[in-house]
Parts: C-alpha cells; structure tokens; sequence
C-alpha cells in the first residue's frame, strides 16, 4: 500500500521546483522531505526522481504523480459533492493549453465555471503540437492542442478549426515584398516565430512552394502578445491566429499579406477518462463554448 504523505512529498519536489520550495509549501524540513522521497524510492524498489536542478522525476515517478493527480481530483470532487469541503478551499486544476488560446478565448469559454466553482488553474504552456506531451506525462489532467489521437485512458473532444492569416504591415509589404510574395523574398524578409516547435510558417511556406525548402531570418518570441507587438512594429511578418487580429485590419495597421491561403489547425480537448464533477463541467464549458 502506497503512503500518501511520501507521494505528496514527490509531487511537491516537482510541483515546486525543488527541495527547498517543496519543504516550505508542505511545513517540513528538507530533510524530512528526503526522507520521504527515499523512502517511496525504497518501497517501490525504483529511482523516482533525477536529483537535477530543478529535478525531474523518472518514468516511474511521473506514474506515481499522475496516481497522486487523480486521486487529488476525485476527492476533492467528492468533498464538494457531499459539502465536506471548506468553502473557502480552492482546487487547483493542471491544464496544458498553447499560448494563443490563452490569449485569445480560454478564459471566455471558461469564466462561468470558474465564477461557480472554486477553481484554481496551473496552466503549463506549450505549443499546441505539443501539450499532449504534457497529458501523456502526467503533468495536467487536461490539454487544449492539435493531437487528433486519443492519449490512452483519455477521452478527446474537438473544439474548432483555427484559421492562422500571414499578416504584416503595409510598411513592411512595400519593403520585402514590393514584387510580390516570391521565393526569393521569403527568403530575405525576417519572420516572427513563436519558438522552435511552431511549425505554422513552415506550413504557409509549403502551401505557396511546394516541395521547396526555404530557410529565411526568424526571430522567435514565445508570447503570443508580444508576437504580434513585433509585427505591428514591422521587426517582421508572421503567422496569426485570426481571432487575435482584433480590428488591425479595419484600421489598416495590419494587411492580410496572401489572402488566398489559410494554414487551418484543428483543436481537440483531451482530458482523464476520470468520471468527476468538475472534470465534466471543464469539459462541458470549453467544448460548449464553440457549439454556441
């Protein structure tokens, strides 16, 4: 039988970032801490954790975690289901969501939920090609992204299609594209890219060059507000989602510079096949959002 008080001292040592911020946060020494860690280490007969800086737990710690997640969430929906819950306690959800929903429409979507419930979220921020990674791990108990398959013990919902626009200011189009969007100024004109995963401008490059490899100056900016902030300072073009665009088409700040292509990216929620209240009425809340 596993000690729960050992699992919680793993978890917060990852939660936390460290020893020292996981002593603080649970009232114990660090030693104590270790203690416990070892002594899970000892009963599980595994390495459960990588003693880096921060540290990172092994494949075995990270099944131990996500145990720990779960059983987190279950209770903590059945406390307030039953009215055993305090109610001025707050529950913490982990979601992996990619940085343009965050600052687009994640937070209408989920504002009701959130106004009716007492819900704390951890976000874990990544490319949406990649925050199923962060389900697979254990990390969240739910994930916004483009993976159309179905993690194992997951359900998968689709949200909607999103519509990305090469966009950049007409400034910037009569100075690297006065000819036209060529192959030869693609490969001159800096382009803004969110980080090395994004792979959305690469997208567009290969809907206008087929079977062409263009390399071209990139400048990364790994926030989606600031990612704009660069285009309308004509530092650069880049992809955008629509939504994002607001009303700097009307105002002529920003141009759509193909209007014939659209690199489209469908969205999927996937969360725990864990039947709870509160898991339910997240998922309820973000696909319901899209079907009006």
């Amino acid at each position: 039988m596993l000690d729960y008080k050992f699992l919680e001292a793993l978890t917060a040592v990852i939660e936390e970032g460290g020893f020292d911020k996981a002593s603080a946060k649970l009232n114990l020494t660090q030693s104590a801490v270790s203690q416990r860690i070892r002594a899970l280490e000892e009963q599980t007969g595994q390495i459960l954790i990588v003693r880096s800086v921060p540290p990172e737990p092994t494949q075995a710690g990270r099944k131990l975690i996500k145990h720990l997640r779960q059983v987190r969430l279950m209770e903590d929906s059945l406390a307030e289901e039953t009215g055993l819950n305090d109610p001025d306690d707050f529950i913490s959800i982990p979601l992996g969501v990619n940085a343009d929903t965050l600052a687009t429409w994640l937070f209408d979507a989920l504002g009701d939920f959130l106004r009716e419930n007492s819900v704390l979220l951890d976000l874990y921020v990544d490319d949406e090609t990649q925050t199923h990674e962060l389900l697979k791990r254990g990390e969240v108990v739910g994930c916004i992204g483009t993976s159309s398959k179905t993690l194992k013990s997951c359900k998968k919902e689709y949200l909607a299609t999103i519509d990305y626009l090469c966009v950049c200011t007409p400034n910037f189009r009569d100075k690297w594209f006065k000819s036209g969007f060529t192959q030869e100024a693609a490969s001159k004109a800096p382009a803004v890219i969110f980080n090395r995963k994004d792979v959305a401008h690469k997208r567009m490059l290969n809907i206008v060059f087929p079977r062409k490899t263009i390399t071209h100056p990139m400048f990364y900016v790994p926030s989606s507000e600031p990612f704009v902030e660069v285009i309308r300072r004509e530092f650069a073009y880049g992809m955008v989602a629509e939504s994002q665009i607001g009303d700097d088409f009307e105002t002529g700040k920003l141009i759509d510079l193909l209007p014939e292509v659209r690199v489209s990216v469908p969205m999927y929620w996937q969360s725990w096949s864990v039947d709870t209240p509160l898991l339910n009425g997240l998922s309820k809340a973000l696909v319901g959002y899209f079907k009006g």
